[in-house]
Order: C-alpha cells, then structure tokens, then sequence
C-alpha cells in the first residue's frame, strides 16, 4: 500500500513539475514576443521620423522655390522689353514651378506612407517615393549645368544692374555651349551607370544620395524588421 501511495505521489509531483515547466516556457515565450513587438516598434519609429524629416525638408523645398518664382516673374516682366532678359527670367520662373512641384509630390507621397499596414506594403510605398525622388532629383539637376549661368544673369542685372550677356555675349555663348555638352554627357553617364553602376565607393554613394538619406534610412529600418519577422 506504501508503494502505491508513492508511486502515485510521484506521478502527482512529475504533473505538477510539468505544468510548472509550461508555465515558465509560456512565459518566456510571451516575454521573447513582448520584446520583439517593442523592438520592432523602435524601429518603425525611427523609420516614420526619417520619413517626417524628408517630408518637412520637401515643403520648406518648396516655399524656398515659391520665392524664387515670385523674384523670376517680377524680374521678367521688368524686363520684358530685352530678349535675352526675358528669357533668363521665363527660364527661372518655369524651373521654379518645376521645383515646387516636384518638392510637394515628395512631400505627398511620402505623406502617403501609412506604417499602420504590413512591411512589405509600406516597402512599397517608400520604393515608390524613393523612384520618383531619384528620377525628379536627376531632372532636376541636370539643367543647372546651363541653368547657374541664367541665374547668374539674372542675378548680375537685379542685383548689381549689370547685363552680362550685352557685356560679354561670346563668353556667355560658349558658357551654354559647354553646359549642353555637359548635360549630355552626364546622362550618358547615367544610364551607363544604371547598367553597370560604377567600382568607385564614393560613386556609388554619390548616386545613392540622390534618393535621399532620410529615405534610405527609413527603407533599411523596415528590411530589419521583415528579416527579423521571418527568422
């Protein structure tokens, strides 16, 4: 009868021992969980304020760019009576609408990137806005090979009341000339890099720049946290 008890009494303590061992497992369990939700918020945090500092960087983009129209139209039609003035002023005014456009469809997209969803639709999103950063930045830029000489001019005459195309009209020639010739080599570099992006590290990060570090950052923070779901 003794042994009977005893045997029943370490069936009791092995179930008991059992049972505690789950507890502890579930929760450890649920601690591991409880810290890998508080990581991955982190990190969703640290993405959605890179992504807030791009978005705010665009629209002070775009008042700076508000301004600049502002002086090119009221420079233009000062000088509406002078060809090569007009042009210079219809040149700026037409950049800068470009510009603001430009800065508020950043702005918009990068408004649009919800973190409420899964992480590979706010991926998407972010690959989207990067896309249009880098095509609209390259657009952008492009034109400033000719387009720093127009505001120049623009600036020699509203600011100094110098014309400097009536006082050295072939060295302004010559100046857009190389400006032309500029541009297309540089998207003839661009599209040789987009096939074979260039050995150079500073290269690579000089074209990498053109999405914006901000975004960069925010796209990295998110693929730590889909590789660190799937594992």
């Amino acid at each position: 009868m003794e042994l009977d008890e005893l045997r029943a009494a370490w069936r009791q303590l092995d179930r008991e021992l059992n049972a505690a061992w789950t507890q502890v497992d579930l929760r450890a369990d649920g601690l591991e969980a409880l810290a890998l939700e508080e990581r991955r918020a982190r990190r969703i945090d640290r993405s959605r304020m890179s992504l807030r500092r791009f978005g705010v960087w665009q629209l002070v983009e775009a008042l700076v760019w508000i301004a600049m129209v502002v002086v090119a139209a009221t420079f233009w039609v000062d000088h509406r009576d002078t060809p090569h003035l007009l042009a210079a002023g219809l040149v700026l005014h037409a950049y800068g609408i470009a510009a603001i456009w430009a800065s508020v469809t950043r702005a918009l997209l990068a408004g649009g990137v919800y973190y409420t969803g899964p992480v590979l639709d706010i991926q998407r999103r972010l690959a989207r806005l990067q896309r249009f950063t880098t095509v609209s930045t390259v657009a952008l830029g492009l034109p400033w090979w000719c387009l720093w000489l127009v505001a120049t001019l623009v600036g020699a005459k509203l600011w100094l009341g110098v014309d400097l195309y009536a006082a050295a009209p072939g060295w302004v020639a010559a100046t857009l000339g190389f400006g032309v010739v500029a541009m297309a080599a540089s998207v003839w570099l661009a599209m040789r890099w987009s096939r074979h992006p260039p050995a150079s590290p500073w290269l690579r990060g000089m074209i990498d720049d053109l999405s914006g570090c901000n975004l960069q950052r925010a796209q990295r923070q998110l693929g730590e946290i889909e590789r660190f779901e799937r594992a």
